[in-house]
Protein backbone atom coordinates (compact mmCIF):
# COMPACT_ATOMS: atom_id res chain seq x y z
CA UNK A 1 0.00 0.00 0.00
CA UNK A 2 2.82 2.45 0.79
CA UNK A 3 4.27 1.93 -2.71
CA UNK A 4 0.95 3.08 -4.20
CA UNK A 5 0.93 6.10 -1.87
CA UNK A 6 4.50 7.03 -2.85
CA UNK A 7 3.59 6.73 -6.54
CA UNK A 8 0.59 9.02 -6.04
CA UNK A 9 2.74 11.53 -4.16
CA UNK A 10 5.28 11.52 -7.00
CA UNK A 11 2.54 12.06 -9.59
CA UNK A 12 1.14 15.02 -7.69
CA UNK A 13 4.38 16.55 -6.41
CA UNK A 14 4.93 20.28 -6.72
CA UNK A 15 8.03 19.56 -8.82
CA UNK A 16 5.92 17.63 -11.32
CA UNK A 17 3.32 20.40 -11.20
CA UNK A 18 6.00 22.97 -12.13
CA UNK A 19 7.37 20.81 -14.94
CA UNK A 20 3.90 20.37 -16.43
CA UNK A 21 3.04 24.08 -16.12
CA UNK A 22 2.26 26.04 -19.31
CA UNK A 23 5.05 28.54 -18.46
CA UNK A 24 7.69 25.80 -17.92
CA UNK A 25 10.59 26.05 -20.34
CA UNK A 26 12.94 23.68 -18.53
CA UNK A 27 16.68 24.16 -18.47
CA UNK A 28 17.02 27.38 -20.43
CA UNK A 29 19.46 30.14 -19.51
CA UNK A 30 18.47 33.37 -17.84
CA UNK A 31 19.64 35.20 -20.96
CA UNK A 32 17.32 33.19 -23.21
CA UNK A 33 14.39 33.66 -20.80
CA UNK A 34 15.09 37.38 -20.71
CA UNK A 35 15.18 37.58 -24.51
CA UNK A 36 11.77 35.88 -24.69
CA UNK A 37 10.26 38.46 -22.33
CA UNK A 38 12.13 41.57 -23.46
CA UNK A 39 9.85 44.18 -25.02
CA UNK A 40 6.70 42.67 -23.49
CA UNK A 41 4.56 45.35 -21.89
CA UNK A 42 2.70 43.07 -19.50
CA UNK A 43 3.85 43.27 -15.87
CA UNK A 44 4.16 39.90 -14.13
CA UNK A 45 4.27 37.92 -17.36
CA UNK A 46 6.48 35.01 -16.28
CA UNK A 47 8.50 31.96 -17.31
CA UNK A 48 9.32 29.05 -15.03
CA UNK A 49 12.71 27.43 -15.56
CA UNK A 50 15.12 25.01 -13.95
CA UNK A 51 17.81 26.13 -11.53
CA UNK A 52 21.30 24.74 -11.18
CA UNK A 53 20.49 22.06 -8.57
CA UNK A 54 17.61 19.69 -7.95
CA UNK A 55 14.64 21.52 -6.38
CA UNK A 56 16.09 24.90 -7.47
CA UNK A 57 13.98 26.94 -9.86
CA UNK A 58 13.68 30.43 -11.29
CA UNK A 59 10.70 32.50 -12.17
CA UNK A 60 11.78 35.09 -14.74
CA UNK A 61 9.24 37.86 -15.11
CA UNK A 62 8.44 41.37 -16.28
CA UNK A 63 8.36 44.00 -13.53
CA UNK A 64 5.88 46.91 -13.54
CA UNK A 65 8.63 49.16 -14.99
CA UNK A 66 9.11 46.52 -17.77
CA UNK A 67 12.55 45.46 -16.50
CA UNK A 68 13.15 41.70 -16.28
CA UNK A 69 13.74 39.97 -12.94
CA UNK A 70 15.13 36.48 -12.32
CA UNK A 71 13.77 35.30 -8.96
CA UNK A 72 15.35 32.08 -7.70
CA UNK A 73 13.44 29.81 -5.34
CA UNK A 74 14.13 26.46 -3.75
CA UNK A 75 11.54 23.87 -2.80
CA UNK A 76 11.82 22.01 0.49
CA UNK A 77 9.83 18.91 1.44
CA UNK A 78 8.88 18.14 5.04
CA UNK A 79 6.37 15.90 6.75
CA UNK A 80 4.05 18.91 7.03
CA UNK A 81 4.13 19.60 3.28
CA UNK A 82 6.32 21.58 0.88
CA UNK A 83 7.75 25.06 1.33
CA UNK A 84 9.69 27.53 -0.77
CA UNK A 85 12.69 29.66 0.13
CA UNK A 86 13.67 32.78 -1.81
CA UNK A 87 15.07 35.28 0.65
CA UNK A 88 11.94 34.72 2.68
CA UNK A 89 9.95 31.54 2.92
CA UNK A 90 6.43 30.28 2.57
CA UNK A 91 4.73 27.14 3.68
CA UNK A 92 4.37 24.44 4.55
CA UNK A 93 1.69 23.75 1.95
CA UNK A 94 -0.01 20.37 1.77
CA UNK A 95 -2.42 20.61 -1.13
CA UNK A 96 -1.16 23.72 -2.91
CA UNK A 97 0.16 23.79 -6.46
CA UNK A 98 2.66 26.32 -7.78
CA UNK A 99 -0.14 28.58 -9.11
CA UNK A 100 -1.41 28.94 -5.54
CA UNK A 101 1.85 30.43 -4.26
CA UNK A 102 3.66 31.93 -7.25
CA UNK A 103 2.40 35.43 -6.43
CA UNK A 104 4.08 35.11 -3.01
CA UNK A 105 7.39 34.25 -4.68
CA UNK A 106 7.04 37.14 -7.16
CA UNK A 107 5.73 39.60 -4.50
CA UNK A 108 2.59 40.62 -6.37
CA UNK A 109 -1.15 39.97 -6.31
CA UNK A 110 -2.37 36.64 -7.67
CA UNK A 111 -4.62 38.27 -10.27
CA UNK A 112 -1.61 40.12 -11.77
CA UNK A 113 0.10 36.89 -12.92
CA UNK A 114 0.21 35.87 -16.56
CA UNK A 115 2.04 32.76 -17.77
CA UNK A 116 4.25 33.10 -20.86
CA UNK A 117 3.29 30.34 -23.26
CA UNK A 118 5.82 29.66 -25.98
CA UNK A 119 4.15 29.42 -29.37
Amino acid sequence: MSAVFETLNECYSVEKNIQLHAAWLGKISGLKAEKLLRGRKKPFLYILRAGEEEQDYYVTFVLPNFAIKHQPFTLCDTEEGWSFVNGGCGGPFQNAIIDDVLHLIMHCRKEELSAFVKA
